[in-house]
């Protein structure tokens, strides 16, 4: 488990999310448009300034390719 002392639940699923965008190589927004939602959107997400919505998260999950709850793996 990476150190996220210090960090919101919100901040650390940003992380994870950007994290797994980089490893697939994506802009975002490439995922942005793949979730259907603005660049700006995913970008505060990423930043862990705003809290995203179950069916927001799920979208940007499909679009990486993994399961909903690999947005949470390090909570």
């Amino acid at each position: 488990m990476k150190n996220h002392e210090g960090l919101n639940p919100q901040e650390i699923v940003g992380k994870q999310i950007c994290t797994l965008r980089k490893q697939l190589k994506l802009t975002q927004a490439s995922l942005a448009s793949s979730a259907g939602m603005e660049e700006s959107a995913l970008q505060r997400i990423e930043a862990g300034r705003t809290n995203p919505t179950i069916k927001t998260l799920y979208k940007v999950s499909k679009s990486l390719n993994v399961e909903i709850k690999d947005l949470f793996e390090n909570l």
